[in-house]
């Protein structure tokens, strides 16, 4: 029996109490491919050191402490440059184990963020299951003049005023389940010590999973289906020495950014390989009612196919997701679910986050149950909106965070009204 998130909770923030420093035997255990620094197999790895963010701007209100005994790898198993590969650089690389904390952790509140009354009709639930696809990084003006997503757009209903939180894209993925970025401004081994939507669905009952293209749970002694917190797995994506990397990101899975998940067997075994699992659950009708569906680097648009360039990186998601869509979109709608498309966040087509200003405007697209094809919506939402949205259609709690705060829209406003149980 899995010990309960509040103790959870309580053992990590008792460790991480010292800013900065945290040593080794205070490291929460969160799964597999995590090693002492001193460990022989990473013998020829180069350590690599960024601070999430100042502490100092926030005064408290955010802090973290890291240890640089405990490290994962980016692990390019399978692959080595001694057989012929090309290995990018940085593939042999090891960051240290950062845990970052809120300055007065904050508990979840288990009365209904929505009170439910029997006469008032908008806080019913309106449909079954909430399927998530996030993909990469394109403005929205760069996203809508391809083809394949204005095509996708006839399919579906598009919010045309849907707004990213900030950048780069780890911290947005951290916001769409909690409510917050954390301060985070870079890209590393970042653990979160806080709480989740999934702390509300366990409180609730209510089931949920992450299917991530390429993810493979490991064997370690807690079980057989561990967290696996690898940097990076899968084949290389291309021939094109610009964009050879592996096709899988940690940092793209929103469950492994908390160690409040990862440090619990129980969920890690909610986390699947998406190309092995996911099919079958939708067919058998298994798929929970709260789900991730994690694309790898080429499905997710932050790479272009490897005959093709950078231009192109959103015809090669928008191709994969017309596909997507036509082999599990009918049966999804039959169970009722409404699957949520959207970018983590709007970057230029020079990679470039601020210049000029896109003011972080990202596509976002409604499928499935609830949905009216081929129709628009001016709407403003941001990341917090489309949480709010998914708390207020299950009768969750609330996280006391940007959840709570409507003037980042509602993505429950957005699909149209009609009992989950008529569906």
């Amino acid at each position: 029996m899995r010990s309960s998130t509040a103790t959870t909770l309580a053992a990590i923030v008792s460790v991480a109490s010292a800013q900065h420093k945290l040593p080794a035997s205070e490291v929460p255990f969160i799964g597999g491919n995590i090693f002492n620094v001193s460990d022989p197999k990473l013998l020829n790895y180069t350590f690599t050191y960024t601070k999430p963010f100042d502490p100092s701007v926030y005064g408290g209100y955010y802090n973290w402490a890291v240890s640089n005994e405990t490290v994962a790898a980016a692990n390019f198993s399978g692959y080595d440059v001694g057989q012929g590969y090309y290995i990018p650089d940085g593939s042999y690389t090891i960051y240290p184990f950062f845990l970052l904390n809120e300055g007065k952790p904050n508990a979840i509140n288990k009365t209904a963020l929505f009170p439910t009354h029997e006469d008032d009709n908008d806080c019913s639930q309106k449909v079954k299951k909430i399927l998530h696809i996030v993909f990469e990084n394109e403005v929205f003006s760069w996203t809508m003049s391809d083809p394949y997503w204005q095509l996708l757009a006839t399919k579906g209903k598009l919010l045309t005023n849907s707004h990213g939180i900030t950048h780069p894209s780890l911290p947005n993925y951290a916001a769409l389940i909690s409510g917050d970025f954390f301060g985070i401004d870079h890209e590393d081994f970042y653990n979160v010590n806080a709480t989740t939507i999934y702390d509300l669905l366990d409180d609730k009952g209510i089931n949920y999973a992450t299917y991530a293209e390429w993810y493979d749970p490991i064997s370690t002694h807690r079980g057989p289906l561990d967290c696996n917190n690898y940097i990076f797995n899968g084949p290389i994506d291309s021939t094109n020495p610009d964009w050879n990397s592996q096709i899988y990101r940690r940092l793209d899975v929103p469950a492994l950014l908390f160690s409040s998940y990862t440090s619990d067997y129980t969920r890690c075994s909610k986390i699947y390989d998406a190309n092995n699992t996911f099919a079958d659950h939708v067919k058998t009708h298994t798929l929970p009612a709260y789900t991730f569906y994690v694309p790898d680097m080429l499905h997710n648009a932050h790479d272009p196919e490897s005959n093709s360039d950078y231009v192109h990186q959103p015809t090669t998601a928008g191709s994969w997701f017309n596909s997507f869509l036509d082999l599990y979109l009918p049966e999804l709608e039959k169970q009722g679910t409404l699957v949520v498309a959207t970018m983590d966040e709007a970057t230029w087509q020079n990679d470039d986050d601020s210049t000029p200003n896109n003011n972080n405007h990202i596509v976002t697209m409604l499928f499935g149950a609830g949905v009216t094809p081929n129709t628009k919506d001016d709407t403003y939402i941001t990341h917090y909106g489309v949480l709010r949205g998914a708390i207020q259609n299950f009768g969750l709690g609330s996280l006391g965070r940007n959840d709570t705060n409507a003037t980042n829209g509602n993505l429950y406003d957005f699909f149209d009204h009609k009992k989950a149980e008529d569906i």
